[in-house]
């Protein structure tokens, strides 16, 4: 089970609207039942700590805003199934950015 795997379901998600149609609806633990039959192999864990990833990363570097309630983010999700905005968030990045969210952080930091 990885984190990859589950960053892997929101990219082939973002690329197939008819599998946003499919799970959109479905509680997390069909989701994990179905995606599982499709070939992918993630927790419940790995997928929030994905959506975390990507919502950060929309707020904090797309959106600039704070990363605090007042972000507007937190305002796009309200009524709305989670997989769906969700999937809106992951449009919003280059395969490249996706799979800088995975990336392990530099060592050492800012001096």
């Amino acid at each position: 089970m990885s984190l990859e795997s589950a960053l892997k379901f929101f990219i082939t998600a973002r690329d197939d609207p008819a599998m946003v149609t499919r799970y959109d609806q479905r509680s997390l633990s069909q989701l994990l039942f179905h995606a599982r039959n499709d070939g992918f192999d993630f927790t419940a864990w790995d997928l929030a700590e994905v959506a975390g990833r990507i919502e950060a990363s929309i707020i904090l570097t797309k959106d600039r805003d704070p990363y605090d309630g007042t972000a507007r983010l937190w305002r796009q999700m309200w009524g709305r199934y989670h997989l769906g905005y969700l999937i809106e968030q992951v449009r919003r990045h280059t395969d490249a950015e996706l799979d800088a969210l995975l990336a392990p952080p530099a060592a050492g930091g800012a001096a």
